[in-house]
């Protein structure tokens, strides 16, 4: 289960988050709560789409059913792997900008676990 219960909106207070979220994030870029919540609040088509493409391999319909998560218990290893390495240059990255894959906040504005789900690979996955 991808943490954080789930809030429902209707299509008003999700333009009214969307808005807000966006004009809070150009104000302040740092604010990654509103960064958040404006991808949750407008991407929700392309989530369902990813999703689709996902149930229709084979790879993605594992990745569905395991659900792996970036997460520090599961990528610490990376800090310990050679620079030639994929997790070299991820650990470089995250570690010069002092940032943990556990600093994810979780998924409010999805629908379903599935989405909910979706939505945070894309969040963890997305500077691969």
């Amino acid at each position: 289960m991808i943490e954080g219960p789930r809030i429902r909106l209707n299509g008003w207070q999700q333009a009214a988050v969307a808005l807000g979220s966006a004009v809070g994030a150009l104000l302040d870029p740092r604010r990654t709560d509103l960064i958040a919540a404006l991808g949750e609040t407008t991407g929700k088509p392309a989530f369902e789409r990813v999703l689709e493409r996902m149930k229709k391999s084979p790879e993605g319909r594992a990745v569905l059913l395991e659900r792996p998560r970036v997460i520090s218990e599961k990528v610490g290893r990376a800090w310990d792997l050679p620079a030639n390495t994929f997790g070299a240059p991820y650990t470089r990255f995250m570690g010069s900008r002092n940032f943990s894959p556990d600093d994810r906040l979780p998924v409010w504005f999805m629908d379903s676990e599935e989405l909910a789900y979706v939505a945070m690979r894309a969040r963890e996955v997305h500077n691969f």
